[in-house]
């Protein structure tokens, strides 16, 4: 379901303001409390966080996860640079890793918390740093 949602979202044009939104879900966890008033996080991050590389499933999974948002990505990436909408200066396989990077990060940094502003200057940054 995730991934159908995933591909929908980026299945727009303009390519950059639907991967703001989807980079903004985890600075928004104050947003998504769960009833203990805590952030739970990203399953998959916590997983990562927490049974990787202990666990050889979980490590399997994770890996799989990970490859699934990077190649949906690199296939968005990959069209808006065709279209002139992004920088065609990096690969769109490396672009796609960043903004895992800056999605698992601030969904595992928001569990002890976030300073929204800030998170989301990064987002913006990382985002514009797409910018044909």
């Amino acid at each position: 379901m995730y991934e159908r949602h995933l591909i929908a979202s980026l299945d727009t044009t303009p390519l950059r303001p639907a991967l703001r939104e989807i980079l903004t879900h985890p600075a928004r966890l104050d947003e998504l409390i769960s009833d203990m008033g805590v952030p739970q996080g990203c399953l998959v991050g916590n997983t990562t966080a927490e049974l990787v590389p202990h666990d050889s499933e979980a490590t399997q999974v994770v890996t799989r996860s990970y490859r699934r948002f990077t190649d949906i990505l690199t296939d968005a990436l990959r069209r808006a640079q065709a279209a002139g909408e992004v920088t065609g200066t990096a690969r769109p396989e490396a672009q796609a890793q960043l903004l895992l990077y800056v999605v698992q990060g601030l969904s595992l940094v928001s569990r002890a918390g976030l300073d929204r502003t800030a998170a989301l200057a990064a987002i913006d940054t990382a985002i514009d740093a797409l910018r044909a």
